[in-house]
């Protein structure tokens, strides 16, 4: 089977199908996100309390997916045509795996610190922060803004996606636009007052509550 394929990699460059204008370069790039992406997903998902998580996905870029597409492509061709590409891929591929539990991360967190400060670092690569912001808005509205609901819990979510965007975005740019569906249900609710009046005596949470409402008056 090494044999085979050796020679089926030699037989692909030699009729060009893999080069920079090669019939296969588009497929072989939507291959390999869909399989980093996998691998990742099957890695990371749900583990928001271990660091390190990303290291993992760049020692499995190196160990495995970079010595096969050498085999494939040539040490030349991954060098000026593949290398800088894998890179975003694989930051690509780690963002779109947390933007698709980044309910979970914030409901989690302070637990979920490590995966935090880890996406936001990716994030810093990538620069997808709108796109992390539209897909926790919809989860925040499919979630939270509905009559099953409690309102004490999302007012808890609510205070934990204030603190989570201020360690990846402390601008509140981005904060602003995925708070304010929630805010508007909450004045929606019969009950958010007597919640909020209740969250203030509790020392931990009212005191995070206080002071995001306290941001809110002075704006």
């Amino acid at each position: 089977l090494e044999q085979d394929e050796d020679v089926l990699f030699r037989s692909l460059r030699k009729l060009g199908w893999i080069g920079s204008d090669g019939i296969l370069q588009q497929p072989l790039a939507e291959a390999l996100h869909k399989t980093i992406f996998t691998w990742i997903k099957n890695t990371i998902s749900k583990e928001f309390e271990e660091e390190g998580m990303f290291d993992q996905v760049q020692d499995y870029k190196k160990r495995v997916i970079l010595p096969w597409l050498e085999d494939l492509v040539g040490a030349d061709a991954l060098k000026s045509d593949w290398c800088s590409r894998l890179d975003f891929s694989v930051s690509e591929c780690f963002c779109l795996v947390r933007f698709d539990e980044v309910f979970e991360m914030i409901a989690e967190y302070p637990d979920s610190h490590p995966a935090v400060i880890e996406l936001k670092e990716v994030l810093e690569i990538t620069k997808m922060h709108q796109a992390m912001a539209g897909a926790l808005k919809a989860a925040l509205i499919k979630r939270l803004n509905h009559p099953g609901a409690n309102t004490s819990q999302i007012i808890d979510v609510y205070i934990n996606t204030i603190k989570v965007f201020r360690v990846i975005d402390p601008s509140d740019r981005l904060l602003q636009v995925v708070a304010e569906p929630v805010r508007s249900y909450l004045r929606q609710r019969h009950n958010t007052v007597r919640c909020i009046i209740t969250s203030l005596t509790d020392s931990e949470v009212g005191g995070d509550l206080y002071e995001e409402l306290r941001r809110q008056d002075a704006r």
